[in-house]
């Protein structure tokens, strides 16, 4: 099992909720976050550690932790991993560029993300990560051990090569007969990586209608 702060523990960190003081008016939106795939996979996999690679606002972040206590599932918790640096189209694109919320140059959109959490009740579910996938991949292998996770939703960069390395990482994170799943397959780069790492391990690729995606670790003989 996988309490918060057990987790804390094993990693040497404090919880980065206790005694943050919540944006009231910050507002929680994404991409496909919503949907209710996620609480159906937590049904089917009773996930005891989820791990998010890629969270933005939290939207996905907020949907599993929600089911999760939904579900009952007390002694379960998500790990977001994240830089809250913005992706190559918030730098790129003006228009986006305002979510960073720039202060001096550097990006402060990761204390809305923390505000959503702790807006929606759910700190005690979730716990953020802030750094870049490949190194979280590595720090929580070295902390944690490998596959300690029923159930990891990819959905950082969307470049091949990012996806690609994501699914190596985390990979190794993850239980036998367990999936890793994400969203975007209609982009170029995603679908690549993903059939393409799928192939290297020997497994299909799921639809899981719509966007989403999940390649399932075939359970060792």
């Amino acid at each position: 099992l996988m309490k918060k702060t057990e987790l804390l523990t094993k990693l040497g960190l404090t919880d980065p909720c206790e005694g943050f003081i919540a944006n009231p008016h910050i507002k929680l939106w994404g991409w496909n976050g919503g949907s209710e795939l996620f609480g159906k996979l937590i049904e089917r996999f009773d996930p005891k550690l989820i791990i998010e690679v890629g969270s933005w606002m939290g939207q996905s972040t907020i949907n599993m932790a929600t089911c999760l206590k939904q579900q009952g599932k007390e002694d379960s918790c998500v790990i977001a991993v994240d830089t809250w640096l913005g992706s190559r189209e918030h730098w790129i694109e003006p228009e986006l560029r305002a979510h960073l919320k720039l202060q001096h140059g550097f990006p402060t959109f990761y204390y809305d993300f923390l505000s959503n959490v702790v807006n929606h009740g759910v700190g005690v579910k979730v716990m953020p990560i802030p750094m870049p996938s490949s190194i979280g991949s590595e720090y929580l292998y070295n902390k944690l051990g490998g596959e300690i996770s029923e159930l990891i939703y990819v959905d950082g960069s969307h470049e091949q090569q990012d996806v690609y390395q994501d699914l190596t990482g985390y990979w190794k994170l993850l239980k036998p007969d367990c999936i890793v799943f994400g969203d975007d397959y209609d982009w170029e780069g995603v679908n690549t990586a993903v059939h393409g790492f799928a192939a290297e391990v020997g497994t299909p690729v799921l639809q899981l209608g719509g966007p989403f995606w999940a390649l399932r670790k075939q359970p060792k003989h």
